[in-house]
């Protein structure tokens, strides 16, 4: 049996332009759609964390209204949620693993107040500042660049009632 010339040098078929535009957009397709979930599985306790102390502050501090909640850790882990009653007043709730911590703050100062009175203290602008609990009560925590040497930051934690400070931490440079 005689083959024909062009059964020996048969080629396989071409992927058209199309067809590769399809493929390569399927696979970028997958690739965010498994980046959006890895990332929304790696937050997801965090999450479930933050609505349980909203549902707490709710239900067993009475607010109405959440402003935020912010989760902090020092000695303990202690979940804090701000946010206004029934009568509008405004709340800072200190959520700890033994007790429930209630501050109002128009009793307390703020956080306005506490970055005014850094500013006049301090020469460095702050980084960040967020409400914490350190030595078995609410302060404010607020990390900044050292004054003396622009290499390392430092920490300092102010009474949540009066601004005065508690302590300083300086961090090493890394």
């Amino acid at each position: 049996m005689i083959l024909s010339r062009s059964e020996g040098q048969r080629r396989m078929p071409s992927l058209s332009l199309v067809r590769w535009l399809v493929i390569v957009t399927g696979f970028v397709v997958f690739v965010l759609v498994s980046f959006f979930l890895y990332v929304r599985s790696a937050d997801s306790d965090y999450r479930r964390a933050e609505n349980v102390a909203i549902r707490i502050a709710k239900e067993q501090a009475s607010l109405t209204d959440i402003t935020e909640a912010v989760t902090h850790t020092w000695d303990e882990t202690v979940w804090i949620v701000s946010g206004k009653d029934a009568e509008g007043e405004e709340w800072m709730i200190f959520e700890r693993s033994s007790e429930l911590v209630r501050r109002k703050i128009s009793e307390s100062i703020s956080k306005k107040q506490m970055l005014a009175k850094f500013s006049q203290e301090h020469t460095g602008t702050p980084i960040r500042i967020m409400p914490g609990w350190f030595e078995n009560q609410p302060v404010w925590e607020i990390r900044y660049w050292n004054e003396k040497s622009k290499e390392n930051q430092s920490i300092d934690f102010y009474s949540f009632n009066d601004g005065t400070l508690m302590k300083t931490y300086v961090l090493s440079s890394l």
